[in-house]
C-alpha cells in the first residue's frame, strides 16, 4: 500500500489512523474527523453509512461542519490563519496552510501588495469576525486580493456562508492530496 490509503483502506485502519489522517482536513478542528468516525466507522454503522469515494468522504465530513452549531462553525473559521501573514509568523501555520499560500504566491507579494492585503485582511476581520478564507491552492495572488477586494462588501450571513464554504473547497482539495485516488480529475480553485 502506498503512503497514502485509498477510500476502502482508510475505512479499514484503527480509529487513531483515520483520525491521524483525516484530523488535518478541516483546520485545527479534529472534530470534524472524530465526529465522522463516530457515525461512519462505527461497529454497527449502517450500509447505508459505508463510505466508497472520496466525494462521499468529502459530503460526510462537510454535512458534519454544516450541521454544526453556528459556534462551532465560527471557532472552525477562527481557526483559519490570516493570509499573508509576515515570513516570522509561518512557522505557527499548519503544514498545509503554508503549502496552500506558497502555492499562491503569497510569499511574493511586494510591500505595497503586502500593505493592501493587510489593510483589507484587518478591514474583513474587523467587519466579519473571523479572517478571510480563500481556497487559495490553485489561485494566483491576484486573485487572491480580488477575493478578498470583493468579498469584504458582503453581508455578515452572506459573508459567513461564503467562508464556509471555502472551508469546503479547502477540506476537498486536502483530502484529494491525503487520499489516493485513481484516476482524480478536474480542477479546483477558489
Amino acid at each position: 500500500m502506498s503512503s497514502k490509503p485509498t477510500i476502502s483502506n482508510l475505512t479499514s485502519l484503527p480509529r487513531d489512523e483515520v483520525l491521524k489522517i483525516l484530523g488535518p482536513i478541516y483546520e485545527q478542528s479534529p472534530w470534524v474527523a472524530e465526529s465522522f468516525c463516530e457515525r461512519h466507522l462505527a461497529t454497527d454503522a449502517t450500509e447505508g453509512d459505508a463510505i466508497q469515494t472520496v466525494r462521499q468522504l468529502s459530503f460526510a465530513m462537510a454535512a458534519i461542519v454544516d450541521s454544526a452549531p453556528r459556534e462551532k462553525k465560527l471557532e472552525l473559521l477562527c481557526s483559519h490563519p490570516d493570509l499573508c501573514e509576515k515570513v516570522e509568523k509561518l512557522s505557527s501555520l499548519t503544514e498545509e496552510s503554508r503549502e496552500e499560500q506558497s502555492r499562491a504566491g503569497l510569499h511574493t507579494l511586494t510591500v505595497e501588495e503586502r500593505k493592501k492585503f493587510l489593510r483589507l485582511n484587518t478591514e474583513y476581520r474587523e467587519k466579519f469576525g473571523f479572517p478571510f478564507i480563500l481556497a487559495v491552492r490553485n489561485a494566483s495572488k491576484y486573485t487572491v486580493l480580488s477575493a478578498v477586494e470583493g468579498r469584504v462588501g458582503n453581508d455578515s450571513e452572506t459573508e459567513f456562508a461564503a467562508a464556509i464554504g471555502q472551508v469546503h473547497k479547502i477540506a476537498w482539495m486536502r483530502l484529494l492530496a491525503a487520499i489516493n485516488v485513481a484516476n482524480p480529475k478536474g480542477f479546483l480553485t477558489c
